[in-house]
């Protein structure tokens, strides 16, 4: 509990005796990461040994079938927190209402560790009652001049320098998105996609996507900080796109954005933990795919 609490920067109890009875272990109350002035209240379930999970030589553990069973509630999420003996490593995995009770394996992402927040975050917005999958967004067709259109598109990047997603927070357009869309090595078809979507992108990063994946994540180390960069994958199924002739057709948004969160190595002994830890999100790409 100590070393939860003190990763995510938050309070937190022991369950009571009825609590205990519905397989509820510990409750933490965190300072949402991106949505001011609200908290998030999670149930936790604690296990340890080789009955529940195993760690990987990957990196990661796999978290078993019967522990995922005893975590799996019908009308809320279990954050289930796993501790191998042998190294004394601690791990996390959030069991939804509709998660699979099958054996599944997590990444080395889900250490217990100061970047735990955000991603509990980003899985407790699966349940949010924002909008889902950028449905009512509309895409105008674009100018067949890609002069034209790209002029456009770069007075609309300029003036959206921050949006924020509900399951991401802040994503910034940064230069590092736009010489990566407009790099010479990308086809014009591609480019155009681009261009189409650039305008209409924020109201889409409002919304829930469809789907999201993790495409990648990586460790760094240097001067006593660690790095975890992430690459995302959001896809929003129910964007429409609207023809010359005034047509609407469905289409997919698809939209990269770069995870960046540092903190010290040693987090679990800094007396000012939250004052060390610098995250920022950046997007990488947008384009959008015709069903």
């Amino acid at each position: 509990m100590a070393r939860c609490l003190l990763a995510c920067r938050g309070e937190g109890q022991w369950g009571s005796r009825e609590d205990d009875n519905s397989k509820i272990d510990m409750i933490m109350s965190i300072e949402h990461p991106w949505c001011p002035k609200e908290r998030m209240l999670i149930l936790c379930q604690a296990k340890s040994g080789a009955s529940y999970g195993r760690m990987e030589k990957r990196g990661g553990f796999k978290l078993f079938k019967r522990a995922k069973t005893r975590a799996r509630r019908t009308n809320h999420a279990v954050c289930i927190l796993w501790v191998d003996r042998d190294t004394n490593h601690s791990f996390w995995a959030y069991v939804h209402p509709d998660s699979t009770a099958t054996a599944q394996n997590y990444g080395n992402h889900h250490r217990i560790g100061p970047a735990m927040v955000y991603d509990l975050a980003r899985s407790m917005s699966h349940a949010s009652g924002n909008r889902r999958g950028g449905r009512g967004v509309i895409i105008p067709e674009t100018m067949p001049d890609l002069k034209a259109s790209r002029s456009k598109a770069i007075a609309s990047y300029r003036s959206h320098k921050v949006v924020r997603s509900p399951v991401l927070g802040d994503i910034e357009f940064t230069k590092h998105g736009w010489r990566h869309m407009f790099r010479k090595s990308r086809s014009a078809s591609s480019k155009q996609a681009s261009l189409g979507l650039i305008p209409r992108l924020p109201a889409i990063l409002q919304h829930q996507p469809s789907t999201m994946a993790l495409l990648d994540v990586r460790f760094e180390r240097e001067c006593e900080l660690e790095t975890r960069t992430a690459e995302y994958l959001l896809k929003f199924r129910d964007v429409r796109r609207r023809s010359a002739l005034g047509v609407d057709t469905t289409t997919t948004a698809h939209v990269r954005v770069i995870e960046e969160i540092r903190y010290p190595q040693r987090w679990y002994r800094s007396a000012m933990l939250s004052q060390q830890i610098k995250r920022r999100v950046i997007l990488k790409s947008a384009y959008y795919k015709d069903v």
